[in-house]
């Protein structure tokens, strides 16, 4: 059960950083990947962006339910 609260945490941190990183101005986008050299231009940043956030997105929805599936048992 401690597993699954500091995933389910961890999750919502990460969603809500990932989140605070995209913006959805191409400019802001530009200035906030810039000290990540990993990316090599502002589009592939925003895919990368964007099935991270889906991924997230679905991690955070099965951690719900298995919270509550454990709590009806």
């Amino acid at each position: 059960m401690k597993v699954f609260n500091i995933l389910s945490v961890l999750t919502n941190i990460l969603l809500i950083l990932v989140l605070l990183l995209r913006s959805p101005d191409e400019q802001s986008l530009q200035e906030n990947i810039t000290p990540f050299p990993f990316f090599e231009s502002s589009s592939k940043a925003e895919n990368i962006l964007d099935k991270l956030i889906k991924t997230l997105i679905a991690f955070y929805f099965i951690f719900g339910l298995l919270f509550a599936v454990q709590n009806s048992l």
